[in-house]
């Protein structure tokens, strides 16, 4: 058993005399497709300004990128040019002296 408690206490402690219903919680937002067009509209505008303005950008990336290969590429065509040509010119040349006058091989 529960002790009881004193007279005075008892006074002082309110009693639920009615019963009062809680207000029912506000409804909660319910998601419509209204933002989700909204975004995919957003999407599609920051897309489509990208598209203008990263085709310039990619184009002027490469194009850089292939002028620096370019120039670490040129000396070493050139001397492969002069390589094969010294060689041709020195299998002519060499061809000639041993047999002057025959038409080449």
């Amino acid at each position: 058993m529960k002790p009881a408690l004193p007279k005075k206490l008892m006074r002082s402690l309110p009693t639920l005399t009615e019963v009062v219903d809680a207000p029912p919680p506000p409804p909660r937002p319910v998601a419509t497709q209204a933002p989700a067009l909204d975004e995919e509209a957003l999407i599609e505008r920051v897309l489509q300004r990208l598209d203008l303005s990263l085709d310039a950008h990619v184009q002027k990336v490469v194009t850089d990128a292939l002028q620096d290969q370019m120039k670490e590429l040129a000396p070493r065509i050139r001397q492969r040019v002069d390589n094969a040509v010294r060689k041709a010119v020195t299998q002519a040349v060499a061809a000639e002296v041993k047999t002057p006058g025959s038409p080449p091989a």
